[in-house]
């Protein structure tokens, strides 16, 4: 498959979000029919965001309360009741909602448009298509509620756990929608897994999830996708396609420079047939970090 490296620039570090161009923001914002707006973000806590391998679950400490309030300088004038609750977040940068940079993974020793792979550090980390690359976008997107499709014209029971959604499954739910997707749109594609993730499954195969396969690449390469997001924990289908570890990462992040945003919401979209929407996505600017937990915003 072909790859985009150098076809921004050979100093590029945004890949394909080159591809959202102002006249086409503009135009997303034109179309908004509802203005209902939609978060396609899943709660932060222990309880509500799935596990993934060995990225332990976030973390709310508290820093400070109404009990706290002695370690104010005593010169301020401090009324009856009067305090600040404050917390500490600790987390991975890759769990619940998040978005991955284009330095999140490697191949041949290399990142996304031929950086080194040791362009990352252990102390500085991505000294190359860091988080704060990418930053924040916003632009057209389009839902493709493969699970929805399957369920109504192929399978009741939906997707199978594990399977591997390819380009032929993605182009006939496009069709059945009557959705139309352009050069620089983000791609937004319902599994189904975050709503009824480890349901019907026995715990030794709960980890089993339907998404994107290799032969999806090319579906995503022919419409100029800008941007790939999902409802499952990788995008794509675990177990990886053809038993590649991170064969479609390699092929969207680091072949494409396609952004990828995981743990998605998207049933919301899903029941109201909302299938094009403008969406906004911003990321925090860690600098050199290999992801970042976002709150993605959809204006119907």
């Amino acid at each position: 498959m072909s790859n985009n490296w150098g076809r921004w620039g050979d100093d590029d570090q945004r890949g394909a979000l080159n591809l959202i161009t102002p006249e086409a923001v503009r135009a997303a914002a034109q179309r908004r029919v509802t203005g209902k707006v939609y978060s396609l973000a899943i709660q932060l806590s222990q309880a509500t965001v799935p596990a993934v391998h060995d990225r332990p679950a976030p973390e709310r400490y508290t820093l400070s309360t109404l009990d706290d309030i002695g370690r104010v300088p005593p010169f301020f004038e401090i009324g009856e009741g009067v305090g600040a609750n404050e917390d500490v977040l600790v987390m991975p940068s890759h769990i619940g909602t998040h978005m991955d940079a284009l330095c999140h993974v490697t191949s041949e020793s290399t990142l996304y448009n031929g950086y080194p792979a040791s362009s990352f550090t252990p102390r500085g980390g991505a000294s190359k298509c860091g988080i704060e690359q990418t930053g924040s976008f916003a632009g057209p997107a389009k839902l493709l509620d493969v699970a929805g499709y399957v369920t109504n014209h192929v399978n009741p029971e939906g997707l199978v756990a594990g399977q591997v959604i390819d380009a032929a499954l993605l182009e006939a739910c496009r069709a059945a929608q009557g959705t139309s997707i352009e050069p620089g749109d983000m791609l937004l594609v319902r599994t189904g897994w975050i709503e009824h993730r480890n349901k019907h499954l026995p715990p030794a195969q709960a980890w089993l999830q339907a998404g994107l396969g290799l032969d999806a690449v090319s579906f995503i390469r022919d419409h100029s996708i800008s941007v790939v997001g999902t409802d499952n924990s990788a995008v794509e289908s675990i177990p990886f396609d053809q038993n590649r570890f991170l064969c479609v990462h390699i092929e969207l992040l680091q072949q494409l420079g396609v952004t990828m945003i995981e743990h998605l919401w998207l049933a919301d979209l899903a029941a109201d047939s909302c299938y094009d929407v403008l969406l906004a996505v911003g990321g925090l600017l860690v600098t050199g970090a290999s992801g970042s937990p976002v709150n993605p915003i959809a204006i119907g």
